[in-house]
């Protein structure tokens, strides 16, 4: 049998059972699903490549995931979902009936569709690398859920106020600078904990891809943002009263939820569950599509991966669509024109009433004066 160029044998003892396996294997390929070439041919290991879907999860993270920001958590997704297909399960044998049955049960087990499309995805990434070593001929296909938007929530100018006032009576001036940081360059939480002085050149803050060993951005890219006074205040006082290269030496992941959390109590926001120390980033992205920064500008002082994730500030914060109202509200002022242009109006039919009320002679003789 053959499909866009590939070519698949199996032997059968009759004719009917090839022809139906046949049809079978071209409505598998058709949807996306591996075909069965029969157990004595795909139950056979190839060397050292994986076999299982947990020998080959092991295998990404160990190639792939390993060394990125966020590796771990794509091996946590990874092994939830394939913990619902069967762990020890052989990847050949893995179709899209396996993973549409995986992804409803996550759903219906209470995770939100956007979690169970971060399970598919890491999954995704580990057939991709199964059928590029040959392991399967070809990966099924997935169907995602589709996600929701969700609000957007601001960091209001209050809040930020009465958070410093927080830190600053409990005396933390590490979270007061965290904080500082963390809304007026946009950097993500790893990427203030990671910051360096060094990394602090002529006024701009540069988030290293790669650096020393290690991945320090999200995506593995680096960018730099100009920092504003008050960023390169913070920074200048650090350097001189912090010995060692990093701005915040003694603080870390754990330490920041613990004093947001406090804060946020004494604010009476711990039940808003949007009030998070990420919400420093979104309102950094917030306020530059509020004042109309377009988003390839935003999106290069975020970092982000993609236009798609910038895009979703610009729609709910922009004001480029504040002008196009604004003029929809006054159409009229459009049709009548300025009074310059009433006046120019006037004066024209006027001009035309006066020549009409001229006899014919004079009338010809002013044109004919006009002419010469």
């Amino acid at each position: 049998m053959n499909h866009k160029g590939q070519r698949y044998r199996r032997s059968f003892a009759t004719e009917q059972q090839a022809d139906a396996w046949v049809l079978e294997s071209k409505a598998k390929l058709i949807r996306g699903e591996p075909v069965d070439m029969g157990e004595n041919v795909q139950t056979k290991r190839k060397g050292n490549l994986p076999y299982t879907l947990d020998e080959l999860v092991r295998h990404v993270y160990e190639t792939h995931w390993a060394p990125m920001a966020g590796g771990e958590k794509a091996l946590v997704n990874a092994k939830s979902i394939i913990g619902v297909i069967g762990a020890h399960l052989p990847v050949h044998k893995v179709g899209k009936i396996e993973i549409d049955k995986a992804r409803a049960q996550l759903l219906s087990g209470g995770n939100s569709p956007a979690t169970v499309n971060r399970k598919l995805a890491a999954l995704s990434k580990a057939l991709s690398e199964a059928e590029d070593l040959g392991v399967i001929e070809r990966k099924p296909k997935m169907t995602r859920y589709k996600e929701s938007e969700h609000r957007v929530r601001r960091f209001t100018a209050d809040e930020e106020r009465l958070a410093l006032a927080f830190f600053d009576r409990i005396g933390n001036q590490d979270m007061a600078d965290y904080l500082v940081l963390s809304v007026d360059t946009g950097m993500r939480q790893g990427e203030v904990l990671n910051f360096r002085f060094s990394d602090a050149q002529d006024g701009r803050a540069t988030v290293w891809g790669v650096g020393a060993g290690e991945q320090r951005t999200k995506s593995g890219k680096s960018r730099t943002v100009p920092l504003t006074s008050r960023a390169q205040a913070v920074i200048d006082r650090r350097r001189k009263e912090t010995n060692g290269k990093a701005v915040f030496p003694n603080l870390n992941k754990n330490q920041v939820s613990h004093y947001w959390g406090r804060m946020a109590e004494a604010l009476g926001l711990d039940e808003d569950k949007q009030f998070v120390p990420h919400i420093l980033r979104h309102e950094f992205c917030s306020k530059l599509a509020a004042n109309g920064e377009n988003a390839v500008v935003i999106q290069k002082l975020a970092g982000h991966s993609t236009l798609a994730v910038t895009q979703r500030y610009v729609h709910l914060f922009g004001g480029e669509l504040d002008g196009a109202i604004a003029r929809l509200e006054k159409p009229e002022e459009g049709l009548r024109g300025t009074k310059a242009d009433i006046v120019i109006v006037d004066e024209v039919e006027a001009l035309s009433r006066a020549l009409a009320a001229l006899p014919k002679e004079q009338l010809q003789a002013l044109l004919s004066t006009i002419q010469k």
